[in-house]
């Protein structure tokens, strides 16, 4: 058991007594509390984009920040146009971004079975999530005249079909790669240990604490951590507080742009729901986000 899985279980035992304790637990105060911990851990740990690509890289900054800006513009006019689909895309990023985040240490005889991996794992997470939580997704979408769109996805026939072939697919793959020497039989059940926990989680808790969970723990914390590994070997001399100081001035600066926004939303002048809103700017964020670690895992 690595360190983010003990953290997640750690966080996992005392949310259970917190629910048992505390029934009535409003979904103001799930989003007040996830909110908190997403601006905390989830922004910073894409702050430093620019810092990790130019570390591998010799493009000027003119190009890396034009094709950043660019890759935002586009996703964003992808939401105007056609926000499902737009939906339905980030989703399988995220999928991608997350497995990549998860397994990209694992070595592969055959490269070509790497990303599909990735999208699998990352897959089967978020069909997990969106499986024990679809009733309360429902009433989310259904809630905002502009998300309610969204049902598309969660009411879909082949929704526990799919459900049920990914996880199998995934533990199939893993028990496959082990048979090839990817890895040894410890991390096998480590990943199906984490996974075991996944399950138990997102079937436990409300989708909202269900997914800070793992998107602060296992991910944020986790690239985070591959972060300033990198840039330790890179210079031995970096600390922690330089680490720090580096996540901050992008940190500070995506806060302040989303309470802006939110801000705007809530007084009407942009005319889009605080959830929707949420969406685009998590997704239009995390397309170049996931663009360069990408090249900073490939690279490395």
């Amino acid at each position: 058991m690595n360190w983010f899985t003990f953290i997640f279980v750690v966080c996992l035992y005392a949310l259970y007594h917190v629910f048992e304790a505390y029934t009535d637990i409003s979904i103001e105060q799930q989003l007040a509390v996830a909110s908190v911990l997403i601006l905390a851990f989830g922004i910073p740990h894409g702050a430093i984009d620019h810092v990790l690509f130019f570390k591998k890289n010799t493009a000027s900054q003119l190009k890396f920040y034009g094709a950043y800006l660019g890759l935002i513009l586009l996703f964003l006019v992808g939401w105007l146009v056609e926000p499902l689909w737009s939906f339905v895309f980030f989703l399988v990023l995220s999928a991608f971004h997350f497995g990549e985040s998860q397994l990209n240490d694992l070595k592969l005889k055959r490269s070509f079975l790497r990303p599909f991996l990735f999208l699998t794992w990352g897959l089967t997470l978020l069909l997990t999530l969106i499986y024990y939580n679809t009733e309360e997704l429902i009433g989310y979408t259904e809630f905002f005249k502009d998300t309610a769109v969204f049902q598309a996805v969660y009411q879909h026939a082949f929704l526990s079909e799919a459900f049920i072939a990914l996880n199998a697919l995934t533990v199939g793959m893993l028990f496959v790669f082990i048979q090839r020497g990817s890895f040894d039989w410890n991390r096998l059940g480590g990943e199906l240990f984490l996974l075991a926990l996944i399950h138990l989680t997102f079937f436990l808790f409300p989708f909202i604490i269900g997914f800070t969970m793992y998107f602060v723990v296992l991910h944020s914390l986790r690239v985070m951590s591959q972060e300033f590994q990198f840039l330790k070997k890179e210079e031995d001399a970096f600390s922690l507080r330089d680490f720090l100081r580096l996540l901050m001035p992008y940190s500070l600066l995506s806060v302040f742009f989303t309470m802006v926004t939110f801000w705007l939303s809530w007084i009407d002048f942009i005319p889009v729901s605080i959830p929707l809103l949420a969406l685009i700017i998590i997704s239009t964020i995390t397309l170049p986000h996931a663009v360069v670690m990408h090249l900073f895992y490939k690279q490395s």
